[in-house]
């Protein structure tokens, strides 16, 4: 396991969740030519040709015709497959009917199938919808706008371009830039560091721990492990890591607001780490996923409160990371001697193998 690897994801996925970890700028509008997306900041983005930005806030829309009410049952259709089910879709969202009582959040009733949704609204009003009605928050996760994107042109400083295929999203669009994420050795040098450049942000540092292999519980000693080449070889390694997330405090009282900083970012961080697969860099690459370990305080003075969560990812050593069976051993003469059960007979053979050359 790599620290890159797990910084290069923490800097894809956290911004989607959250914001404190990055530079934000609101996006004014967001212009389509071709696969080309021009968006327009309220302020200057500060970005960079080939940087990377992720776009958050996104919603892609879903055309709905029809949008029909009976009683009080509303019925959309939409012109595309939608990705709602019963199961994860209490409430849907519409918007872009020119007459209000079919626009806002309802309680879905039930999902008919993968173009039609039936839901709960008010006995009155309009039976037919018109203009141009969308159906908000129902597209694929495979197909969600919100990602990390590379810029591709700067038109200006308050406009940057990139690439999607995906169709004009809405909603409250920001821009997150410069993700505040790396990686450390010596978490206590970090500490050092970001106290003596009197800082004023979040910042999160990922640090490896030392790897071991897991004890085996049916041992009666305290080796760690007792396998031959009897049987198939494999044990148990564990890649252990921590997630530092650093608060500034120099404006609370004993470092509190640190300790609720990082509840905040807990589910973040398990929503962007749980169940990943890291490269271990053995035979049994997909085997192993990051599971939580724990978090808690770790460090705390005037300006800086310190949080710690661990993760650990366990991995299998196998026949091939081991050094094999011993084939580099000359192999050059056979002696054999064959004994008779009765009688003092011997049958003997001694083979030179240099005489007959190599098949």
């Amino acid at each position: 396991m790599k620290a890159s690897d797990v910084v290069t994801q923490l800097r894809v996925l956290l911004p989607q969740l959250t914001g404190v970890l990055t530079d934000e700028v609101s996006v004014r509008s967001l212009s389509r030519s071709g696969t080309t997306i021009t968006a327009t900041c309220e302020d200057d983005h500060g970005l960079e040709l080939g940087q990377a930005v992720n776009v958050s806030g996104a919603v892609v829309p879903i055309p709905i015709d029809p949008l029909t009410r009976s009683g009080t049952v509303g019925t959309l259709v939409t012109t595309s497959d939608h990705d709602l089910t019963n199961g994860i879709a209490p409430t849907v969202e519409i918007s872009g009917a020119n007459e209000a009582e079919f626009n806002g959040t309802f309680v879905r009733t039930n999902v008919d199938n993968r173009r039609t949704i039936k839901f709960v609204m008010a006995d009155s009003g309009a039976t037919l919808a018109t203009g141009s009605p969308v159906l908000l928050g129902a597209e694929s996760a495979l197909r969600d706008y919100n990602s990390l994107y590379e810029v591709t042109e700067i038109p200006s400083a308050a406009k940057f371009s990139f690439t999607s295929g995906l169709a004009d999203p809405v909603g409250t669009i920001v821009a997150r830039t410069n993700p505040r994420i790396a990686s450390v050795v010596d978490v206590e040098q970090a500490v050092k560091g970001y106290t003596s450049k009197q800082p004023g942000e979040l910042w999160l540092f990922v640090a490896l721990g030392d790897v071991f292999a897991s004890k085996s519980r049916a041992n009666q000693s305290d080796a760690v492990s007792f396998q031959g080449r009897g049987a198939e070889y494999r044990q148990q390694v564990i890649q252990p890591f921590t997630v530092f997330l650093f608060v500034p405090v120099s404006d609370s009282v004993a470092g509190a607001v640190g300790r609720d900083e990082a509840e905040d970012l807990f589910r973040p961080l398990c929503q962007s780490l749980l169940f990943s697969r890291f490269g271990s860099g053995l035979g049994a690459e997909a085997l192993g996923t990051v599971q939580f370990v724990s978090h808690g305080f770790y460090h705390y003075n005037s300006a800086v409160y310190v949080h710690a969560f661990a993760f650990q990812q366990v991995v299998d050593l196998t026949d091939v990371d081991t050094v094999g069976p011993d084939i580099d051993v000359a192999f050059r003469d056979i002696d054999l001697t064959l004994a008779f059960e009765h009688g003092t007979e011997e049958i003997a053979s001694s083979i030179d193998l240099d005489d007959e050359p190599l098949p």
